[in-house]
């Protein structure tokens, strides 16, 4: 669907293999940024509201994606049982001080938060 620079590109495994709840776990920088960002905003899912203290949530591996030739770190996690219905895609920057989330939700629609670029959205807002 996507071509060129906005296509995921896999590059090293130091940003790839990574499973949202055990690097939210083993850094406080990932973790500060998720809690900053999602702190305070209306119409959470209750999963993703509680995506730092209880990891109830299905996610797969992270993927190293470059976005204008900046490495990122992509998670796909969805809530359990319900992963059409209710899911969401964090792009991290490579340090983790900078975190960017898409949210679908099929009764609370869909979220957006930390100002994505073009193409930064392009990588979070597909499925």
């Amino acid at each position: 669907m996507f071509a060129g620079p906005l296509a995921a590109q896999p590059t090293s495994t130091s940003l790839s293999g990574n499973y949202l709840p055990q690097v939210l776990a083993a850094s406080q920088t990932h973790r500060d940024s998720l809690t900053v960002l999602i702190k305070g905003q209306p119409g959470l899912p209750f999963w993703v509201r509680s995506l730092v203290r209880q990891p109830r949530y299905v996610a797969l591996a992270s993927q190293e994606v470059r976005v204008k030739d900046a490495p990122m770190q992509l998670f796909r996690a969805c809530e359990a049982r319900r992963c059409e219905a209710s899911w969401l895609r964090a792009l991290f920057s490579a340090d983790g001080k900078r975190v960017l989330l898409y949210i679908s939700d099929d009764k609370l629609g869909i979220k957006i938060f930390g100002d994505p670029t073009p193409q930064e959205l392009a990588f979070i807002a597909r499925p």
